[in-house]
């Protein structure tokens, strides 16, 4: 079960509205606060949501109740991110009010509280990809184990991290939501991979111990990593230095032929076909294409190239011939096509942006990513954490040693675990399937059976496209004992993808 939750992610200290107010009053609230939307209350209840783009053109004694969204898709404190991420990526909306069950208010929770949750996140693509590199660069094998290491020990591999993000790692490793870190163990040495923030953070916390996929190698070699890490004069964790400039390169590994470049880029999520405004346009071109899209912010070109972003918030109060010019918020941060989907979502939290314009090599606009697309690229990810507490699962349940490889398994031999999943997040499986993006399955291999465990939209939209094969992390058993699991399939009448029910609705309830 995943460990994050709404409740640990959430801002408490939320500003709200009465429904009893006044357009006049969200204007005043919107310019004091620098928020642009805000859930609405009546007699200390969530009765709606209201936002910049609900009363463009309004009169300012217009009352909130006329103009606010009424039953406003919500949360609550023990949903998971992953769920709200799922959400907030089918709906389209940015934030959701976090409700108890009476419907009073306790908090919110955003995308970029979604995309913090993200930052990171530790995956089995790292650490399998991690571990084929040093058998082809050194010849060694090696052995995976999950266990806790001694922070005094590590060696780190990384000269510096950035004070906000040590923050965010500082929380979770406070509320036990951290990811675990990535090591290797050569001879006595404990050689730090992956993680640098959060062995920082523990560092600084005080922890003894962190939680880890330790790497065994079978020869006690120096790697080159570590040769890096000595140049550099990095001996310990004390010697990380801890940038606080609001301005900076994110982080680049010291060992890129190690650590593979990620291959979710931004040209594979951006959207290319965008609506976008002259520079020389005014407030009532804004609101014409408000008024006719389902957007509520355009990037503004001049010659080509990107200068700023224009969002009904941004108009609010200003006369209908009034130019964008002065009004946009001028670009600051922009991304380009090949750069990671993981660094894109460091920058938009760093730095609070919902949108970043891309450009090509020549500074031209070529197309717009915005932080659903983020979240679109982590929904439905593997991580160690789903592959070895199944693991423990099955140990602790049955008495069983299972093995762990990586291997391709037949789409058409799958036999699913859960009876329904959802159009709208098929089609982002396809896309990535297509594009050669998509995250491995997590199958249970039992005398010839292949049992899926995590990956269904993955599963369901290779088979439509009459994929035969798909990527996967196997377990295998060695048992003839027939698995919980299998009996609910069996129950469900689940004997082949086939018999998975797919649902397409837009506001539809989650899988739990």
């Amino acid at each position: 079960m995943e460990k994050k939750q709404v409740r640990d992610y959430m801002t408490h200290d939320v500003i709200s509205i009465d429904a009893s107010k006044t357009v006049g009053d969200v204007i005043r609230l919107i310019h004091t606060t620098d928020h642009d939307g805000f859930p609405v209350l009546r007699l200390g209840k969530v009765v709606g949501y209201i936002s910049a783009r609900d009363i463009i053109g309004e009169h300012p004694s217009t009352k909130v109740e006329l103009r606010m969204t009424r039953h406003p898709i919500t949360a609550r404190p023990d949903v998971t991110i992953t769920e709200v991420a799922r959400r907030i990526f089918r709906t389209g909306i940015q934030k959701l009010p976090v409700i108890g069950p009476d419907n009073e208010l306790l908090g919110i929770i955003s995308n970029m509280d979604v995309i913090r949750s993200q930052i990171e996140r530790v995956t089995p693509e790292k650490v399998f990809n991690f571990m084929r590199a040093l058998h082809a660069l050194y010849g060694v094998e090696t052995h995976l184990k999950r266990e806790h290491i001694p922070v005094k020990d590590i060696q780190p591999t990384q000269s510096s991290v950035h004070q906000d993000e040590l923050e965010g790692r500082t929380y979770e490793l406070q509320k036990n939501l951290a990811e675990p870190v990535i090591v290797v163990k050569s001879g006595e040495r404990i050689i730090l991979v992956d993680g640098h923030h959060r062995a920082v953070a523990a560092e600084k916390l005080g922890l003894s111990e962190l939680d880890a996929y330790v790497v065994y190698l079978d020869a006690d070699i120096e790697l080159g990593l570590e040769k890096t890490a000595h140049a550099m004069k990095i001996f310990s964790i004390k010697d990380v230095k801890i940038d606080d400039s609001p301005e900076r390169s994110l982080v680049r590994p010291t060992h890129p032929k190690l650590i593979p470049t990620e291959k979710k880029l931004v040209s594979e999520y951006m959207t290319t076909n965008v609506i976008s405004l002259d520079a020389g346009k005014t407030v009532k071109d804004v609101i014409g294409l408000i008024r006719t899209t389902t957007h509520d912010g355009f990037p503004v070109l001049c010659k080509g190239r990107v200068v700023g972003l224009i969002g009904a918030k941004n108009i609010i109060g200003a006369k209908a011939t009034d130019g964008i010019a002065p009004l946009m918020e001028p670009v600051i941060l922009k991304t380009q096509p090949n750069e990671g989907m993981t660094d894109v979502a460091r920058k938009m939290f760093r730095f609070c942006v919902q949108k970043l314009p891309v450009v090509d090599n020549e500074g031209q606009f070529v197309g717009i990513i915005t932080n659903a697309d983020v979240i679109r690229s982590q929904i439905e990810r593997v991580t160690p954490e789903k592959v070895f507490d199944y693991m423990t699962t099955l140990k602790t349940l049955y008495g069983l040693d299972p093995l762990l490889s990586r291997g391709m398994v037949p789409v058409k031999s799958l036999i699913p675990t859960q009876s329904k999943v959802y159009m709208d997040e098929l089609d982002g499986r396809a896309y990535e399937i297509k594009k050669g993006l998509a995250e491995p399955l997590i199958v249970v291999r039992r005398r010839g059976k292949y049992i899926l465990i995590d990956g269904h939209h993955r599963a369901v939209a290779a088979n439509r496209m009459r994929v035969q094969e798909l990527d996967a992390y196997l377990i295998d058993i060695d048992s003839d004992i027939e698995l919980g699991i299998e009996k609910t399939s069996r129950n469900m009448r689940l004997w082949s993808l086939d018999d998975v029910q797919i649902m397409d609705e837009s506001r539809c309830a989650f899988l739990a």
